[in-house]
Formats: structure tokens, C-alpha cells, sequence
């Protein structure tokens, strides 16, 4: 028997805690400072937390409030559902995060043009999240194109986002720069893309 054993009173207790971490997603300040720790904030990194230990059964939870607010007119609700987004991304199985990902991507890319900086900050944050951890979902012939393009276009942006976009494409290139076949191992999908994100990163080192 393991020393300590799980009596999932998260999982028993989520149906309590999970709407009211979704509220305080939508507490963001209008000028908070990108280092300052505040409320919206401490609710991302424990809905994260959260997710990793119950692992599948947070994405029924969040869902409703990711599809309700992600278009809304209030940024705040439109950055809490994109937080909210990115932060169920490690925990529950990727056969299972991998659909929402599809049909999110799109909504994702198109939210690079969002007016509202803290929205397109945590948009770029919740891409390189799918970058890192759910490389398999990003299609080629579908999304690649569109996402590096709103990651390129990103390094124009302000600091916090150009960050971002950088964190992202780096992600991007790791997991996309590993191939099995040793014949392919000098191209692969971003291959096409290279010289493009090169040149707009120089650009940005000048800045």
C-alpha cells in the first residue's frame, strides 16, 4: 500500500470551489503591473494547480464558462475565459483537451487582434501553453500558417506580449524540431517558416 493514499477531496469538492475561482478570474485590475500578484491572478495559478490534480474531471467544470464569456463584450470576462483556458492545459489527458483545442484554436488565433492588451497577453500566454504541452493538436496544414503568423505579427506588440510570441515560437520550435526519421531530420513542418520568424526576431533584438 502507498504511504499516503488519495481521498480526492478535490475532485469531491470541486463543485464548490471551481465557480468561485471562475469569479475571481474576472477581478483584473486595469493597470496592474505584469509582476504584481493580485487576485485574478492567485485564482489562474490554483485553477491550474486544480486541474493537475484532478485531471479530467476539471474541463466539465470550466467549459460552460470558457464558451459563455470567451466572446463577450467585457474584457474582463473575455481574459478570465481565455485564463481559465489556458490554465486547465496540464493535467487532464490530451485525448481529451485535444477536440477543445482544435475548435479553439481558431477563436485563439483571431483573439491576437483583441483591443484589449490584457486579452491578447493571455491569449499569447495560453498559445505557447498549447505550443509546449499539446504540440500534436496544432494541425500544419490547418493551423500553422495562421498561428505563426499571429505569433510573428505578436513581436510587434507591446513587451508583455512580444514575450509571449517569443516563449511561443521557441515552444513551437522544440516540439516541432524533433523527428523520428532520420532521412526528415533536417526539415519538418516549421521548416518553411524558419527564415520568416528569424528575420522578425532580429527585428525585435534591435528594439
Amino acid at each position: 500500500m502507498p504511504e499516503n493514499e488519495s481521498k480526492f477531496f478535490a475532485k469531491i469538492a470541486l463543485p464548490e470551489i471551481v465557480p468561485v475561482l471562475l469569479q475571481l478570474l474576472t477581478r483584473q485590475e486595469e493597470d496592474a503591473d505584469e509582476d504584481e500578484w493580485n487576485i485574478s491572478m492567485a485564482a489562474g495559478t490554483c485553477l491550474g494547480l486544480l486541474a493537475q490534480a484532478v485531471a479530467d474531471t476539471i474541463v466539465p467544470a470550466v467549459i460552460p464558462f470558457i464558451e459563455a464569456n470567451i466572446k463577450a463584450q467585457d474584457w474582463h470576462q473575455r481574459e478570465a475565459a481565455v485564463m481559465a483556458f489556458g490554465s486547465i492545459m496540464e493535467g487532464p489527458d490530451p485525448s481529451v483537451l485535444t477536440p477543445l483545442v482544435n475548435q479553439a484554436l481558431p477563436i485563439l488565433i483571431d483573439m491576437m487582434n483583441d483591443p484589449n492588451l490584457h486579452v491578447k497577453d493571455t491569449v499569447a500566454w495560453t498559445l505557447g501553453r498549447i505550443c509546449d504541452l499539446l504540440t500534436d493538436t496544432i494541425k500544419p496544414d490547418v493551423h500553422l500558417h495562421p498561428l505563426v503568423s499571429a505569433l510573428v505579427n505578436g513581436l510587434q506588440d507591446n513587451p508583455r506580449i512580444v514575450a509571449n510570441c517569443c516563449w511561443a515560437l521557441m515552444n513551437l520550435a522544440d516540439q516541432l524540431g524533433h523527428s523520428e526519421n532520420e532521412d526528415t531530420a533536417n526539415t519538418n513542418p516549421l521548416s518553411p517558416y524558419v527564415d520568416g520568424i528569424v528575420q522578425a526576431l532580429l527585428r525585435v533584438t534591435e528594439t
